[in-house]
């Protein structure tokens, strides 16, 4: 072979290498819930909101700045006033073409307050929408997290039982080999393959289980879980040390909380932006008008002015008054949903730390439980090479040690799920995860495009 011809080679092994490299990286949990925070259309939607409530806000602000008011006319006009009549001597009437144009501009001076008080509801209108996805995001974080666990969960669970598929088809040869040469009767291999029969049952169930936790995962992540997947890593020593302290944490931080407080202050506001429509509004006013026609008609005109406008309105039949009262009614329903999240978030907290301490508690005795039937396998296993115990025995046993390995794993995984669980209770999951989710109103909230 040429030189020139090994290049190519070398080439294929180095992108087939670093190909493989490629395909061998496991997927992460960290890969999972991204997937699902930045890229599930709920995100997307609730986006809509915040972009909403940002434009809200900018029309608020826009009351601030000056109104511009430019008008324009031309065409022709018939007239019979004081003037046509004093200037003609025929029909004291009078035709002329007309061209008129105006430019005024109005600046607000002082409305109540009811300007900056809608200003000040849409901020925190704007803001209680970042908040909002923010909590969003933290839920379609916990569900991938549960999503990726029970994926790893029931794949190990299905591999488990492939393998120990095998030594109970050895046990089941066996025991139907020692029926044949009489060392065994009948009996004890149809109870072998009951046990063999409940195996196959166990395994198609976790087969299902495994469509089913994949499913789930790629309707949260939008994609399908790759063939190998990390473990995911246990969050014990970053909890909380107790559920009080879990409680204030929640009650300080979380989202959704934070939200709807924000949501009552704004209703506050309101209150404030309708009681300012009780009091005149003050406007400065700079215009000029320029207006030519034939002097029978009325001729050139020039008008500039610069003024100060008070209008002060009232409704005789109660709307003011009404719109106010509605908009107490609008706080206090607002400051009575912030009371209610707070109770659920609070029973949230306590419920994630309940299941967080059963868990914990259920796998110490699982543990111990495989402790304790490993010892009775390896004393059966001495006793039926001492011809004390029988095949069949011997299998149960085995039998009975794997089914409480299974049940420990499951038990691990159910942990580990609770205490991301306790994190997103907190509203702490895509923080302790390393998401950095940036504000969805980006520059609006200062009045940007």
């Amino acid at each position: 072979m040429t030189v020139s011809g090994k290049y190519p080679l070398l080439m294929f092994c180095l992108l087939a290498g670093a190909f493989g490299s490629f395909q061998a990286r496991a997927e992460t949990l960290e890969d999972a819930v991204r997937a699902a925070v930045f890229e599930h259309p709920s995100v997307e939607s609730a986006k809509s909101d915040v972009d909403i409530a940002g434009q809200v806000r900018r029309e608020e602000y826009s009351g601030y700045f000056p109104e511009v008011s430019i008008s324009g006319s031309t065409g022709r006009i018939y007239g019979d006033n004081a003037t046509s009549r004093g200037l003609s001597v025929t029909r004291g009437a009078g035709y002329s073409n007309l061209g008129e144009g105006n430019i005024s501009v109005r600046q607000m001076i002082y409305d109540g307050l009811e300007t900056p008080a809608r200003v000040n509801a849409a901020e925190n209108r704007l803001s209680s929408a970042d908040l909002t996805i923010a909590d969003l995001r933290e839920n379609l974080a916990l569900r991938a997290v549960q999503a990726y666990v029970n994926v790893v969960r029931a794949r190990k669970g299905k591999a488990m039982l492939d393998d120990y598929q095998k030594t109970v088809a050895d046990y089941l040869a066996r025991i139907s080999d020692m029926v044949d040469d009489g060392a065994a009767d009948e009996s004890e291999l149809q109870q072998a393959r009951d046990i063999s029969v409940i195996l196959e049952g166990i395994r198609t169930d976790f087969a299902g289980q495994v469509m089913a936790a994949e499913a789930q995962y790629e309707e949260i992540t939008g994609k399908k879980p790759d063939a190998v997947m990390t473990e995911p890593a246990p969050m014990i020593n970053i909890l909380p040390k107790n559920q009080l302290q879990a409680l204030e944490t929640a009650k300080a931080e979380h989202p959704s909380i934070e939200a709807a407080r924000l949501k009552a202050k704004a209703a506050s506001y309101d209150i404030k932006a309708e009681q300012g429509t009780l009091y005149p509004d003050v406007d400065g006013e700079l215009s000029y008008l320029k207006s030519d026609k034939r002097d029978i008609i009325g001729g050139e005109l020039e008008d500039g002015r610069a003024l100060v406008r008070m209008n002060w309105n009232f409704s005789t039949g109660g709307e003011q008054l009404a719109r106010i009262k509605r908009m107490r009614f609008t706080h206090e329903q607002a400051r009575h949903r912030q009371a209610e999240l707070e109770r659920q978030i609070e029973r949230g907290v306590k419920v994630a730390f309940t299941e967080l301490q059963t868990s914990a508690e259920q796998l110490k005795l699982l543990h111990e439980r495989t402790a304790l039937n490993e010892k009775l396998f390896s004393a059966y296993q001495s006793q039926f090479e001492a011809a004390r115990v029988n095949l069949l025995q011997l299998m149960q046993s085995n039998n009975q040690v794997f089914n409480t390995k299974l049940e420990t794993v499951n038990g691990q995984y159910r942990n580990i799920s609770a205490q991301y669980a306790v994190l997103a209770s907190l509203g702490k999951l895509q923080q302790t995860l390393n998401l950095s989710v940036a504000s969805a109103s980006g520059g609006q909230a200062n009045g940007e495009n």
